[in-house]
């Protein structure tokens, strides 16, 4: 089976790669020809672990290829998939002109390709891998309706759960496919394309069209939900003195709740999470329905990162504050990335930086972007290594959990002037220290000094 991939962004190229390393024969089309180039010569655009390697792979097989004609993916494959991109204004509401035009450029083609036309039963089985709204794939069969091609085109919703950081492994052993769609046809299509990867689990959940669209939205909504009401008990915790770490064990327990996504720290950040909460937020007013919860899950994320920053203004004045140099560890939004938006170590950096002497800026993989991002700021430099960003600081702010910085020796921690600690991650075992002269300040937990 050949299969066309319309957007090569981050949900595209994972998709695309992994049918391609699957067996399939694959196009992958983006309109940017520049970037069409660096992919065909195996040059990735982002940092997915192992993804780079499949793409050198299935190039070197011709199971994949790149093209930035717009007309070669619809007469290449029957089947496509489309990953293009739909940004929010900051209301949430999404922008779907990228997906209209490729509809009507879609149509368009077809008209063009007698052969196609003459066909009766000749069809093109599209399904849509962009995060969209609830009635997307109404609003979008009603472009195509109004054309000779209404039976032609056959939409469905087919939502993609990838983690950055993990997408390879979540595509290849997905927890669930979802497809929504009417069409018995498709609904085949999409179990004879994931049946390779599903067949020990049978995890493909057919719905209506509307049904899946709601649950993209719902899934990573319930879930940002889910870190921020942790981070609401961790203020609780430390205003009383328990144990952030005690508590989330005590709950997940439970199996209704269970322990994922209930990690205090400075919040989430990402592609994900805050648009869909947004975007849901946005879908529930638009229909006239409170969204109370939904709104509130926000806005305690909004807030976590100055609730952090506040545990530093406790212990240090804005006078001494001045005179501080400080190391900071990560800058992406999660470990085992370069992505760096919506992050919220970007987000808290840019709150110390006014406030302090100096920032020594430790990040592994999303250097290259962060320092971009952060090209305003004068008073920071980027070190080579976590040691080298303590060696003339007087604290350390931890941002992002990556691993190497869980199990780093108390006595790296001596060099700091300060041998001070805040830990936004809660990642340092808090036993390796006790005793030492270390002053540790995690959230949700007690302080030790």
């Amino acid at each position: 089976m050949k299969i066309s991939i319309i957007g090569t962004g981050y949900v595209g190229l994972v998709t695309g790669a992994c049918f391609a390393d699957l067996g399939y024969e694959v196009c992958c089309a983006d309109v940017s020809s520049e970037k069409v180039n660096l992919l065909q010569s195996g040059v990735m655009p982002f940092f997915e672990p192992g993804l780079g390697d499949i793409v050198q792979r299935t190039l070197k097989s011709k199971n994949l290829f790149f093209t930035s004609d717009a007309n070669i993916p619809a007469s290449f494959a029957d089947v496509i998939f489309v990953c293009v991109g739909t940004p929010q204004d900051i209301t949430g509401k999404p922008d779907l002109s990228y997906l209209e035009e490729y509809f009507l450029n879609l149509i368009k083609t077809l008209h063009e390709n007698e052969d196609f036309i003459k066909n009766s039963d000749a069809k093109k089985h599209v399904f849509i891998k962009s995060t969209i709204p609830p009635g997307t794939i109404k609003h979008l069969n009603s472009i195509i309706s109004n054309n000779s091609l209404r039976d032609k085109i056959v939409l469905s919703s087919n939502p993609e759960f990838l983690k950055e950081g993990s997408a390879v492994q979540d595509f290849m052993r997905p927890d669930r496919v979802v497809v929504g769609s009417d069409n018995q046809e498709s609904i085949k299509i999409a179990a004879e394309l994931y049946r390779s990867i599903l067949w020990k689990s049978e995890r493909m959940l057919v719905t209506s069209p509307e049904s899946s669209e709601i649950i993209k939205y719902a899934a990573n909504s319930f879930l940002a939900m889910k870190i921020s009401f942790i981070n609401q008990i961790a203020r609780l915790s430390d205003a009383i003195g328990g144990d952030i770490h005690e508590i989330r064990k005590g709950i997940g327990m439970d199996e209704r709740i269970n322990p994922h996504f209930l990690y205090a720290g400075l919040g989430y950040g990402g592609s994900c999470f805050p648009k869909d909460v947004n975007g849901l937020e946005f879908v529930m007013q638009s229909n006239n329905l409170s969204s109370e919860l939904i709104t509130a899950t926000n806005s305690v994320n909004d807030s976590q990162v100055r609730y952090f920053l506040e545990k530093i203004l406790h212990l240090y004045s804005p006078e001494e504050l001045q005179k501080k140099e400080i190391a900071f560890w990560g800058l992406a939004f999660k470990p085992n990335t370069d992505d760096i938006r919506e992050s919220v170590a970007i987000k808290l950096l840019r709150l110390l930086a006014p406030i302090v002497k100096h920032i020594h800026a430790y990040e592994p993989i999303a250097i290259k972007n962060a320092m971009t991002e952060l090209v305003e700021i004068k008073n920071i430099s980027y070190v080579e290594s976590s040691l080298d960003a303590i060696k003339n600081s007087h604290f350390l702010v931890i941002a992002t959990e990556y691993s190497q910085f869980w199990n780093m020796s108390p006595e790296h921690f001596m060099q700091l002037k300060d041998k001070c600690i805040f830990d936004g991650r809660n990642i340092i075992n808090s036993t390796s220290i006790n005793g030492t002269l270390i002053e540790y300040h995690p959230i949700g937990k007690p302080i030790i000094a």
